[in-house]
């Protein structure tokens, strides 16, 4: 399979620092853009695409995020061919015994809930594509001007489905919650020309559905201008998005020239 990706990720316009990571084949972004690029992944290779938004305060959010993408990254590295299904089960061992220890680390050091992260994106292992997730970042997929989610988000209101409920976390890896880590494989959900994005709350918080279709339909660049959107929108959190084309297309070849403002960014909305 072959995928073409860009990322960036940015603290916001009302945070001092940025606790959101992103994980793209190995390559650790924070505060940054990470320029398109191509990578094709062979039947036996192994690819991550994660996000991790991370949470505690006092830049002990910023330590979760790191931790656990660095931890899944060994994992991945060392981890002996097996089958799929040895490989979920493993995968999801780590990441409770990651999830125990910042749970034991706050306790020690007698932090109030302590310091935790979320946990979002695909995984290709073994010529699977599986969608990983925990807490409430994001993955969507696009494809024919339509975005689809394929996450729900562990709080009572992606549970529930209700506007009116909270958002309160109830599965996170450490933050004093227990951790279920949800592993789905979507091989067969996925074709040529899908876009899958992953992306932290402070996209979603800000940026509307309808709002990263028009973006995704028509920017050559989508995960920077939903970044800037974002911002744009308020930007009252940390925003961190990654992009990744399936198959051999390009992102938005279509938009025409008078659709782009001064900077060279896509604005529908001027």
């Amino acid at each position: 399979m072959r995928l073409r990706i860009q990322a960036c990720s940015d603290r916001g316009c009302k945070r001092d620092h940025n606790e959101d990571l992103l994980s793209v084949g190995g390559q650790m972004l924070r505060d940054g853009y990470l320029e398109e690029f191509s990578v094709d992944i062979p039947s036996d290779g192994t690819l991550q695409f994660l996000v991790s938004d991370g949470m505690g305060g006092h830049e002990k959010g910023e330590v979760a995020s790191r931790e656990l993408l660095e931890s899944i990254r060994d994992f991945i590295a060392g981890f002996s061919p097996d089958t799929p299904e040895a490989f979920i089960a493993a995968l999801k061992e780590r990441v409770v015994k990651v999830s125990a220890s910042f749970n034991a680390r706050a306790a020690l050091e007698g932090q109030g809930r302590g310091m935790g992260c979320t946990l979002s994106g695909v995984i290709w292992y073994g010529g699977r594509a599986l969608l990983v997730n925990c807490g409430d970042s994001r993955t969507y997929r696009f494809r024919n001007g339509l975005l689809t989610l394929l996450t729900t988000d562990d709080t009572e209101r992606g549970i529930t489905g209700c506007s009116s409920d909270r958002k309160l976390l109830l599965s996170c890896i450490g933050g004093g919650a227990n951790c279920t880590l949800c592993v789905e494989d979507i091989s067969e959900r996925l074709i040529d020309e899908d876009i899958l994005v992953i992306c932290s709350d402070g996209l979603t918080d800000e940026v509307s559905e309808d709002e990263m279709e028009v973006i995704l339909s028509n920017d050559p660049e989508p995960a920077m201008a939903l970044v800037e959107r974002a911002k744009d929108n308020g930007g009252s959190d940390n925003v961190s998005v990654a992009v990744a084309l399936v198959g051999e297309g390009d992102f938005a070849p279509g938009a025409t020239e008078d659709e782009f403002d001064d900077d060279g960014r896509y604005d529908a909305w001027a």
